[in-house]
């Protein structure tokens, strides 16, 4: 039973030293920090006095999800042409390069 209890102790120990180098790393403290952002602004709003983050000055804030919305705008607009007997032309994409 004794060398059970040593054995224990060393894993305890190399465990240890695994969590030390991973609180120790900067990658894992920026993506706990993104996560927590994250859920901030999800739970109590965005902090208007904080800056704006990159990519966002040219974000519409008015848009929602942007790709899902804009492809169901998308979406709707081809119907409605399609419905006039109008379908929007898509040139075909080009074919394999000649040798």
């Amino acid at each position: 039973m004794a060398w059970a209890r040593i054995l224990w102790q060393v894993y305890l120990r190399v465990e240890d030293h695994i969590v030390a180098r991973i609180l120790q790393s900067p990658g894992f403290h920026h993506g706990v920090r993104r996560i927590h952002r994250r859920v901030e602004d999800f739970r109590y709003g965005r902090n208007p006095h904080e800056p704006l983050r990159p990519g966002e000055a040219s974000a519409d804030p008015q848009e929602g999800h942007g790709q899902a919305r804009s492809f169901f705008k998308y979406f709707i607009d081809e119907l409605k042409n399609q419905a006039k007997g109008k379908p929007t032309d898509v040139t075909p994409p080009p074919g394999p390069p000649k040798k």
